[in-house]
């Protein structure tokens, strides 16, 4: 796969001549089915024409305020807001890493990482993950500038524990960012992590649990030494006024993105259940998606994506065994299962 390739498959939901049309279900791309808060949309309605005619907060202040109250931190300057988890991911590279500079990682993990440590014109570096999604013994005294925990994984939806994330941050001679962007539908964070360890930046993202996808915001949580680099290399207004609106007011009503993340996690328990009665092996995820795996998964792959339903299907070493299946809605989950149990139960299934 080229470069170019790569790139676009990591920033776009479909490859060139893949978009869908018609009545579909898309369970590839991780994103939240049920709809924000409606406080959130009150706070888009409620904007000026001012607002929209005249720069918006250059550093986002409001919503670090609100951000670093929500989540333990003494004050704004513990936060910094980017355009979506991935200006967060850049912005690290961009700051605090230099071309030719090793970066490390997992394998497998967040497949943009890579992408992103290339076009900065740093070395990637990754460690293999046991058979049980954790990190190799010794993965902390490799050397490199910057590490890339991703908690919970991406594809697995397996987190590490976190005393093991404790020895990585104690041990590891560099920063360490922990994307944590799936973190609210696990059963615990590192989100308190910056407060015990100055090399640590914990990023979350408003695309999945909040349901704010189509907005692009991130966060980083680190010490104020951190932050206040992060704020000396950004672009000028990254954050535009109306998703600075939308994040305020998602974070004030908390209550209703946790009322969605417990549903989501009811359909997921029923997801990875009815995927084992049927002969996949599915290991215990704490993200909002589930990494199948199941002899003819390209061919599943395939058949569903025949039928409407779109699910994430990889050819990298050790991935093209299954499918990342995100977690939708109870209806989009009964219409997946009866194509699966169609496929399956198909006596032409497995032929190319």
């Amino acid at each position: 796969m080229s470069f170019e390739r790569a790139l676009l498959r990591d920033v776009a939901p479909y490859m060139p001549g893949e978009q869908p049309t018609g009545d579909i279900i898309k369970l590839n791309t991780n994103e939240n089915p049920y709809p924000p808060s409606p406080r959130v949309m009150e706070a888009i309605a409620s904007l000026s024409a001012q607002d929209v005619s005249r720069y918006p907060n250059a550093v986002s202040q409001r919503l670090r305020e609100v951000a670093a109250e929500r989540y333990g931190f003494p004050g704004p300057e513990w936060v910094f807001a980017g355009n979506g988890m991935d200006e967060v991911l850049a912005m690290t590279l961009r700051t605090f890493v230099d071309p030719g500079d090793t970066v490390l990682s997992t394998y497998p993990t967040y497949s943009l990482y890579e992408v992103l440590v290339k076009l900065h014109g740093a070395e990637w570096l990754t460690a293999d993950l046991t058979d049980d999604y954790q990190l190799p013994e010794g993965f902390a005294d490799n050397k490199a500038r910057l590490c890339f925990l991703t908690r919970p994984n991406a594809p697995s939806g397996v987190a590490v524990p976190r005393e093991v994330v404790e020895q990585v941050c104690e041990t590891f001679d560099g920063l360490v960012f922990i994307d944590e962007a799936y973190a609210d539908f696990a059963n615990d964070s590192c989100i308190d992590f910056p407060h015990r360890y100055p090399n640590v930046i914990i990023g979350r993202t408003f695309s999945k649990s909040f349901s704010l996808a189509g907005l692009r915001l991130g966060l980083a949580f680190a010490n104020p030494e951190i932050i206040e680099s992060f704020m000396k290399t950004k672009d000028s207004y990254n954050i535009n006024a109306v998703t600075q609106a939308a994040g305020i007011a998602a974070l004030e009503d908390y209550a209703h993105m946790e009322t969605n993340v417990a549903r989501i996690k009811a359909t997921r328990r029923r997801l990875t259940e009815g995927l084992r009665e049927l002969g996949f092996a599915v290991p215990d995820s704490e993200s909002n998606y589930i990494f199948a795996s199941r002899e003819g998964a390209r061919g599943i792959f395939k058949r569903l994506k025949e039928r409407g339903i779109f699910v994430r299907y990889f050819h990298e070493r050790g991935l093209d065994v299954g499918l990342r299946i995100s977690v939708g809605a109870d209806g989009e989950i009964d219409a997946f299962f009866a194509a699966l149990e169609e496929i399956i139960g198909d006596s032409k299934f497995g032929r190319e």
